[in-house]
C-alpha cells in the first residue's frame, strides 16, 4: 500500500545536508512527513544522528539513490516484504521503508553501524501502560525502570531491547535507563524526541510545552533539527513557536511527585506556593503583595495538604482560607 503522505527519499537527504537549500514548500513537506508519525519521527532522529555522525554530507552528491535502490533493497530483512522481480521506484514503498532505505544507503557509504528497525510496526504488538490515580512503576524489558506521574501513558512494541529502545510518553515520567551504547534509548513525546545512552531523568509533556530535567548522564532533546545536550542538573523546555530553551534547574521539588518530599530552604513564599499547587493539584494564591517578600524554610515527608498548609501559617503568622482545592493566603488583620 503506498503511504498517504510519501516522500521523496533525495529531497529528504537534501534537508539533513542544508534545509535552507530546499524551496519553502520543500521544507514544509519534509517537516510535515516528520510530523505525521511516530514512526517518522522516531527515524528521522535516527537518520539525523547518522548524518551527523558521518560528518561527510558532499559524498551523498554522487550518490544515485534511485539507481542503488536495489542494492539497498536487498540488504533490509526480508522477514515481511516480497522480492521485487524489477526496480521498484521509491514512491510505491511504505513511509518506513523509504527512510530505511536511506539509512542503509548511508551506512554503505560510511559502514556506519545503526539500530534502524526495519520491520514493520503493524505486525508487532504494542504495550500502553497508563498510570491512573496514582504512580505506577514500569520494569521495562531492557532493565530499564519507568515512574509514570498520575494519569501519564507509556507505550512500546513488543520487541522492545532487541533491535530498539523506543517508548512514547504523554504526561509525566522519570526514566532511570541502563546504559547500553549499541542501542539507543528514545523516549518520543507527540512534538519532541529525547535520545539517551544510560542516565536519569524527568519528563514532563503533561501539556503543550515539553520539560526535560537531568539527573545523571547526558541527554539529547531534540525538536525537528533543533537539539539541546542536556547534563546533571539541567533543563530543556520546548514551548510551540519558540526556540528550545536550555537552562539550570532551580526548581528543589521537581520530584516530589515521585519522592512524595516537600524541601524548601528559604524560598520565596510565591515559590513555596507554586510547588503546593503542583504537588497538590490544586490553586494556591497569595492575596497580598507583601506576601511575595516572606520566606519559608521547612520539610515535609509524605505531607498531606493540611499539615502543610497549617505549618506555613503558623510559621509565617498568616492566614488562609480553603474551598476544596482553591486555597488563599492572606495577611492577618491587626
Amino acid at each position: 500500500m503506498a503511504p498517504d503522505n510519501p516522500v521523496d527519499p533525495t529531497l529528504l537527504v537534501r534537508y539533513l545536508e542544508d534545509k535552507n537549500q530546499l524551496s519553502p514548500d520543500e521544507q514544509n513537506q519534509i517537516e510535515q512527513w516528520i510530523q505525521q508519525t511516530p514512526q517518522n519521527q522516531e527515524g528521522f532522529e535516527k537518520l539525523r544522528i547518522i548524518w551527523e555522525q558521518a560528518n561527510q554530507a558532499s559524498i551523498i552528491k554522487k550518490v544515485d539513490a534511485q539507481a542503488d535502490w536495489p542494492k539497498v533493497w536487498a540488504k533490509i530483512p526480508s522477514k515481511s516484504k516480497p522480492t521485487p522481480t524489477r526496480q521498484l521506484p521509491f514512491y510505491q514503498q511504505r513511509v518506513w521503508q523509504i527512510a530505511a532505505s536511506v539509512a542503509l544507503l548511508l551506512i554503505s557509504i560510511w559502514g556506519i553501524r545503526t539500530v534502524w528497525h526495519t520491520e514493520s510496526p503493524a505486525e508487532l504488538a504494542t504495550y500502553t501502560l497508563v498510570a491512573q490515580d496514582s504512580i505506577r512503576v514500569i520494569n521495562l524489558p531492557d532493565g530499564s525502570q519507568v515512574f509514570l506521574n498520575e494519569t501519564a501513558q507509556l507505550s512500546y512494541q513488543e520487541d522492545f531491547g532487541e533491535q530498539n529502545r523506543t517508548v512514547h510518553l504523554t504526561g509525566e515520567g522519570y526514566f532511570e535507563v541502563v546504559s547500553n551504547p549499541a542501542v539507543p534509548f528514545f523516549v518520543h513525546t507527540t512534538p519532541t524526541t529525547v535520545r539517551v545512552v544510560g542516565t536519569s531523568f524527568n519528563v514532563n509533556s503533561a501539556d503543550e510545552a515539553v520539560k526535560v530535567t537531568v539527573n545523571s548522564g547526558k541527554v539529547a532533546f531534540s525538536h525537528q533539527r533543533d537539539t539541546l545536550l542536556l547534563t546533571p542538573n539541567e533543563v530543556g523546555i520546548y514551548q510551540p513557536g519558540k526556540a528550545m530553551q536550555e537552562s539550570m534547574n532551580n526548581d528543589e521539588n521537581y520530584l516530589s511527585w515521585k519522592t512524595d518530599v516537600l524541601r524548601f530552604d528559604d524560598a520565596p513564599l510565591s515559590q513555596v506556593a507554586e510547588d503546593i499547587s503542583r504537588h497538590f493539584q490544586a490553586s494556591v494564591q497569595l492575596e497580598d503583595e507583601a506576601l511575595e517578600q516572606l520566606r519559608f524554610t521547612s520539610v515535609f515527608q509524605q505531607p498531606s495538604l493540611a499539615t502543610v498548609l497549617e505549618e506555613i501559617s503558623m510559621v509565617l503568622d498568616i492566614q488562609y482560607t480553603q474551598e476544596r482545592n482553591q486555597i488563599k493566603f492572606f495577611i492577618t488583620n491587626p
